[in-house]
């Protein structure tokens, strides 16, 4: 024979667990939202990282963005 006692228990644990498989779903869906920003994260660091290699260095353009032909003269050996 169930008593009351048992009855609310149960409707507790009822409770609980329903309470429990609503949570377990949302951490779910905020870990894989966490790891679709890191995925993009990553690549938008890896696609910075080309463009700031392709951006020319200052030994590469002068103040007039034109090419410099170098100047100096290397002492001979003479």
């Amino acid at each position: 024979m169930t008593t009351i006692n048992e009855v609310v228990v149960q409707e507790d644990l009822n409770a609980v667990n329903d309470q429990l498989t609503t949570l377990v779903d949302e951490l779910n869906k905020i870990n894989s939202a966490r790891e679709n920003l890191v995925t993009q994260i990553q690549n938008l660091n890896g696609v910075a990282m080309y463009l700031r290699g392709k951006l020319p260095t200052e030994g590469d353009i002068s103040e007039t963005g034109e090419d410099v032909e170098r100047q100096d003269e290397y002492p001979s050996d003479a």
